[in-house]
């Protein structure tokens, strides 16, 4: 299928409104071609289209599919969300947007320095993933990991996200797997981590992974495979140490839009998830100022004229918190939107042409906390998922704003936010 072709699919199908231009071909399977689309705003979501409707372990029609995905909890995975089938008969998934670094790459770094992980960095590393396997196979989805449990598709994620490392590739496939075979996968995954060979009186022990990694992890490792103290402690597991890297520089957040049917439920689409995802595949939308010092449009003067103390005078300045303001792509339903952003935090002021259009997009007030009182009051939500954290706050007195607030002190920066100026 054509980028625009998935856009359309992406759009009519979910409410999400990436451009054509920015979906993009990233790898190819056995059976399957994967994309990234995202947006300008940070937002990105991976399809992974298959080349026909022939897949395995889904234990159920398509159609009831998504809802068995959203019962499987496993932070240590890179969820799949939706499932069907294309016009043409080809089987597709979506789930987050991959980021991070291969672990085989990471221990092949460790063996090159004369290094191993200790059982406590091991345990640390693999514990979420352990826990994502043990979710899979209870819920009866073993087959969804037939192609992740291995040092290629488990990626060590960067320093802000609290997972350490997550499984790729999740979802129904050409291929299948039993509980059994997840388990073994997994086993030679902490054997290669450790530098030690599966011990396969504890594999007999356990029917869980995370049991497995547990026991063998909290055994001392052999005299003859230990590390000097200095070489220990060079390699414990803390984010300056390099194999979780500390955070790129902070993109552009925002909404994607929630389609028509589904605006009285939590609208808040799962792709907001991603957000920081696409710290390691785009650049820095703050820093390409390509209208520098220039007036904004009718519409985005409005934005800056409600929120003088958040918005610059004009585009390429500096407003809040000397965050660099520029012009953002609207989202689908709005009339503008200004983004300012710096490394750290960043803060979307989008205008809608009615206050009704707007709360379109939010979620129901049972979901908001309101800040503020008398003349002032916000309702504020936070969106879920989002890493960094992100909130969406929508003013009582001026209903055809919303402001997004994004980054690693973004619950405790908005409220500083000078909505009622």
């Amino acid at each position: 299928m054509s980028a625009p072709q998935l856009a359309e699919l992406l759009s009519s199908r979910y409410g999400f409104t990436f451009p054509a231009n920015r979906i993009v071909e990233t790898g190819r399977t056995e059976g399957s071609t994967l994309y990234e689309a995202s947006n300008e705003d940070g937002a990105a979501i991976q399809l992974e289209l298959f080349d026909n409707a022939e897949v395995r372990g889904i234990g159920g029609d398509v159609d009831s599919l998504d809802a068995e995905l959203a019962k499987i909890a496993a932070p240590g995975a890179f969820r799949p969300r939706h499932a069907g089938v294309t016009e043409d008969g080809r089987f597709y998934v979506l789930r987050e947007a991959t980021v991070g670094t291969p672990l085989r790459d990471l221990i092949l770094e460790k063996h090159e320095a004369g290094q191993t992980f200790t059982n406590e960095e091991a345990r640390d590393l693999l514990t979420a993933a352990a826990e994502a396997v043990d979710a899979y196979n209870a819920a009866g989805y073993p087959s969804f990991l037939a192609r992740s449990i291995n040092t290629d598709q488990l990626l060590v994620l960067p320093s802000w996200s609290k997972v350490p490392v997550k499984l790729a590739l999740v979802g129904p496939s050409v291929d299948l797997a039993a509980t059994e075979d997840n388990l073994h996968d997994f086993w030679n995954v902490v054997a290669q981590v450790t530098s030690q060979p599966v011990d396969e009186q504890a594999a007999a022990r356990h029917a869980t992974a995370a049991g497995y990694l547990q026991e063998v992890t909290s055994a001392e490792k052999p005299e003859s495979s230990e590390l000097p103290a200095e070489a220990s402690a060079a390699v414990a597991p803390r984010p300056q140490d390099g194999y979780r890297k500390p955070p790129e520089p902070y993109p552009s957040g925002g909404v994607a839009p929630a389609g028509a049917a589904r605006v009285k439920r939590n609208p808040w689409p799962w792709v907001i998830g991603a957000l920081a995802a696409a710290l390691v595949v785009m650049l820095v939308a703050w820093f390409v100022t390509t209208q520098r010092g220039q007036e904004w449009s009718v519409a985005e003067q409005e934005i800056a004229q409600a929120y003088p103390g958040v918005v610059s005078k004009k585009g390429g300045k500096r407003g809040w918190q000397g965050l660099e303001c520029e012009s953002a792509a609207p989202d689908a339903g709005q009339e503008a939107k200004i983004r300012c952003a710096g490394e750290e935090l960043g803060v979307s002021v989008a205008k809608y042409p009615t206050q009704t259009a707007r709360d379109q997009e939010l979620p129901g007030e049972e979901y908001a906390t309101v800040l503020g009182s008398g003349e002032c009051m916000i309702a504020d939500y936070e969106i879920p998922e989002a890493y960094p954290q992100a909130f969406a706050m929508a003013p009582y007195d001026k209903g055809q704003f919303l402001l997004i607030v994004n980054g690693y002190q973004a619950e405790d920066m908005r409220l500083d936010l000078p909505v009622c100026e």
